[in-house]
């Protein structure tokens, strides 16, 4: 399934994923109940965690929890 970022260091990327949660260079995504559409698909929305990326002195070490 494709997947559109939204906020973030990947804001507009359109990646695979699915599930709850989505990782992208080091930060987490979280799913949102909105849809899109890119390049004539449906995509779901995936909105950044600002507390859960390796720029924002998290990441693999806390394991964003």
């Amino acid at each position: 399934m494709r997947v559109l970022l939204r906020g973030g260091p990947g804001d507009g990327q359109v990646v695979d994923g699915a599930g709850e949660t989505v990782v992208w260079r080091s930060c987490l995504y979280e799913r949102t109940g909105e849809l899109d559409s890119r390049r004539g698909e449906q995509v779901r929305v995936y909105r950044h965690r600002l507390d859960c990326c390796e720029g924002f002195g998290r990441g693999a070490e806390d394991r964003c929890e």
